[in-house]
């Protein structure tokens, strides 16, 4: 945009040239060409041959050049650079956004999958205290061994979930490492967020969206620069009119001063190009057109994203509660499981298997967390807040 302005201003330049010449025409007065007298004779007395210019030659202009007229088409391009700025600002905006999205996706994700690690690992404890008891009952006769095989065959499937899960967990690993720069073995910890309030004023949300997404700025910017091409095309009509200050010196000519000035005006008017002006400007008016469909499109597809979004965000808030209505309930059962087993009545595995229930339910509450912390971030995104 500098560059632009700086277009209001006058253009000082220089034209120098060395020059040899080939040949060089020279002005002869013959003898008695001035008269002749009696007095003096002729004159001149004899041919008189005189060098009308040097074969080698310094010719140097310095002008100062301001122009008037070029002032329309020099705010256009203004506005043109303006709106390729705001685009390119709103395009960093975009990516800034997406990047910042992906990354709490997977923080949170993982966040998520360490969890549900933590309860397989407590579920194949607790298949590996039922199977020891199965095994004792087997050997004292009270249990079949059926019942043995079928804790063995349960252990198995819990550990192959628990050797997926930390499969997914090294993947998501790596992508999170190389989404934040760092190396790829890079050992990270991650931190559970704290249980800050998430509340947002769900009202207005599609003029706060219009207003701020940056898609729908990016969409204005280019219809703003359309609309400033435009108008240079039409300004091509204008006559280019400037004034100028010159100072000319030259070596080459010595009928002619050394340093001279000029000043004045200078006009340079197209008359006739055969329709190739009009054809600019109904070019420039079908982009215009296209832009303002752009635009159109575009916040179309922003009020769309909003209601997803937000519809997104009450479906994970009706999760969130069921999940803590689950967490509450399996607590309550570890809590009686717990009496249970110390008052002999149920086996030391139930309140092993209890544990195991109550991490599971945890881990899908967290997962509930993360499914509306990761709707609203998205509906953050779509809003373009920062």
């Amino acid at each position: 945009m500098t560059q632009a302005r700086a277009n209001y201003f006058p253009v000082l330049s220089n034209d120098t040239a060395a020059v040899h010449l080939g040949a060089m025409d020279r002005l002869v007065i013959p003898q008695g060409a001035l008269g002749i007298y009696p007095s003096d004779g002729a004159i001149p007395g004899k041919d008189i041959s005189i060098k009308l210019g040097n074969q080698d030659l310094l010719l140097s202009q310095t002008t100062a050049a301001q122009p008037i007229t070029q002032f329309f088409k020099i705010r256009a391009g203004i506005n043109v650079a303006r709106a390729d700025a705001g685009i390119a600002r709103d395009d960093a905006r975009s990516a800034e956004d997406e990047v910042a999205l992906k990354m709490k996706e997977l923080y949170l994700n993982l966040l998520s999958l360490e969890r549900r690690k933590q309860a397989a690992e407590l579920r194949i404890e607790a298949g590996e205290e039922r199977l020891v008891e199965a095994q004792n009952g087997v050997a004292a006769g009270a249990v079949l061994e059926l019942k043995v095989l079928e804790g063995k065959a349960q252990i198995a499937e819990a550990r192959h979930a628990l050797g997926s899960l930390e499969d997914a967990i090294s993947d998501m690993k790596v992508e999170f490492n190389d989404l934040a720069g760092l190396p790829l073995e890079t050992e990270v910890e991650l931190v559970s967020p704290s249980s800050e309030s998430n509340e947002k004023a769900l009202d207005n949300l599609e003029v706060q969206a219009l207003q701020h997404n940056p898609k729908v700025a990016a969409a204005r910017e280019t219809l703003a620069k359309a609309k400033a091409g435009l108008s240079a095309a039409r300004a091509e009509y204008i006559p280019e009119v400037g004034i100028f200050a010159q100072y000319v010196y030259q070596n080459g000519v010595p009928l002619l001063n050394e340093n001279n000035g000029a000043v004045g005006f200078k006009m340079n008017w197209t008359l006739a190009e055969f329709g190739k002006r009009s054809g600019q400007v109904h070019e420039r008016q079908a982009q215009v057109s296209e832009a303002e469909e752009n635009l159109h499109v575009v916040e179309n597809r922003v009020r769309i994203e909003t209601d997803k979004a937000l519809r997104r965000v009450h479906r994970a808030e009706t999760g969130l509660e069921a999940a803590r209505e689950s967490t509450w309930a399996r607590a309550e059962m570890r809590r009686i499981t717990a009496d249970q087993v110390e008052a002999k009545t149920v086996n030391a595995s139930a309140l092993k298997e209890a544990d195991a229930q109550l991490a599971e339910a945890e881990a899908v509450l967290f997962q509930a967390e993360v499914e509306r912390s990761v709707a609203l971030a998205e509906l953050e995104r779509t809003l373009g807040e920062e």
